[in-house]
């Protein structure tokens, strides 16, 4: 039977250290600021659609009268 040994990265002080001052800077979960935070992508991604229907209905409507001005065809 072969084992692999794979040493430690970090010496148990060092990984206390750092698990310390991970536990100090992490910032409690709120469920408000994620909702609130869905609810603005939410509005930014329907601006976002809603401008690029309207751009496409505009260059739809230039096409058709660049069309009708060539060709002078109602449609």
């Amino acid at each position: 039977m072969s084992h692999t040994y794979t040493p430690n990265l970090l010496s148990d002080s060092l990984e206390r250290a750092y698990l310390h001052a991970s536990l100090d800077e992490s910032k409690p979960l709120s469920l408000q600021k994620g909702v609130r935070k869905v609810g603005r992508l939410l509005v930014r991604g329907t601006k976002a659609f809603g401008r690029g229907v309207v751009v496409a209905i505009n260059a739809h409507a230039e096409a058709r009268a660049r069309n009708m001005l060539y060709n002078r065809a109602p449609w």
